[in-house]
């Protein structure tokens, strides 16, 4: 732990029980965002892709609909 304080510059108190890595935690918290919006575009765009260049389904109607 020493080793990371004298990288950082950051003094943690001795007395304190936690010490955020703030680096760390942003890092984190970006490349979790990404993955997550990466996902979600998929999700949202996958169903266009796998249809792109084939005709919709038209729905069937029988002679008793008119």
């Amino acid at each position: 732990m020493s080793s990371l304080n004298k990288v950082s510059g950051i003094d943690p108190e001795l007395d304190s029980d936690f010490f955020y890595d703030y680096e760390t935690l942003r890092v984190g918290g970006l490349i979790f965002a990404g993955i997550v919006m990466f996902l979600s575009i998929i999700l949202l765009t996958g169903n266009k892709i796998r249809r792109c260049g084939k005709p919709k389904p038209k729905p069937i109607l029988d002679e008793d609909d008119y």
